[in-house]
């Protein structure tokens, strides 16, 4: 299990301990550090960089937006922001100040339990695209070429000509079977069992899931880009940064797909010249 380094910093003696005992029956939460203000957790941070800070807003001194303001000056942010306060007239300034989350005093247990598995899933995905990065260093490293040639590489080799597959997919809406040209296709969004196809004639709700569907498609031109969605490659027009590090994919329809963190790497490898 993947350990998350926190640090706590509460003026308040009992809710600063309180939250680091709670915080300690998660096995793969780690208090590195309590702090009684500030200014004594601006030196603490100061040389550690945990990966959560949750941190009051309301301290004498050096207040919890100050301090974080004053680690972005310095660039010594922790990876992730939690305020924890009893003042909720605060929360649009913590977010302005990138806080991943916004505690608000007296919190339950399945309130906690959420933001730390929010901070897990979030660590998670941090993790695999540092490795997806690593990975790609070292190949061009050792290769003098990028994913890109890699993936092209293994699709001459292992998967079927794709002048072969077919340039129209057949699929049952309702009681009707549709003959939908590929090229038509704008985007596709999945709804449980179901999916909608966006295409220049109209949308069309089919009984597939969307795994069945992408292996229908000619992988040059559709490209998966969230867990519900697929977009034809030739619709999109820019991609423009989201928040948390994903894009939202703009189409020549003027749809607007999100596009996670999970596929933004592949799909930006498709984009590039060959």
């Amino acid at each position: 299990m993947e350990q998350i380094a926190a640090v706590v910093v509460d003026d308040e003696t009992l809710a600063r301990e309180g939250l680091v005992k709670r915080l300690e029956e998660h096995d793969d939460i780690t208090i590195v550090a309590q702090c009684r203000d500030g200014n004594d957790a601006l030196s603490v941070l100061r040389a550690t960089t945990p990966d959560v800070l949750f941190v009051d807003i309301e301290m004498p001194g050096l207040t919890g937006l100050e301090l974080v303001t004053q680690l972005q000056r310095e660039k010594r942010l922790p990876t992730q922001i939690v305020f924890v306060t009893a003042y909720k007239e605060f929360a649009c300034q913590a977010f302005d100040c990138q806080a991943f989350d916004y505690l608000l005093k007296p919190f339950s247990e399945e309130r906690l339990a959420v933001c730390l598995l929010n901070l897990r899933q979030a660590r998670q995905v941090m993790c695999a695209n540092q490795r997806q990065q690593q990975l790609e260093s070292l190949l061009t490293r050792k290769t003098g070429r990028g994913v890109t040639h890699l993936i092209q590489t293994l699709d001459q080799v292992d998967r079927l000509d794709l002048a072969e597959l077919p340039n129209t997919i057949a699929l049952k809406s309702g009681n009707d079977w549709l003959r939908v040209p590929l090229s038509s296709i704008d985007w596709i969004e999945a709804a449980g069992d179901y999916m909608c196809l966006h295409t220049v004639k109209g949308d069309h709700i089919v009984r597939v899931t969307l795994k069945e569907l992408e292996h229908q498609l000619d992988p040059t031109l559709f490209a998966r880009v969230n867990r519900s969605a697929i977009i034809n490659l030739s619709r999109l027009e820019r991609l423009r940064p989201n928040s948390n590090g994903e894009y939202l994919a703009l189409l020549s329809t003027g749809d607007e797909v999100k596009v996670s963190r999970k596929y933004k790497f592949r799909l930006e490898e498709l984009r590039k010249p060959a």
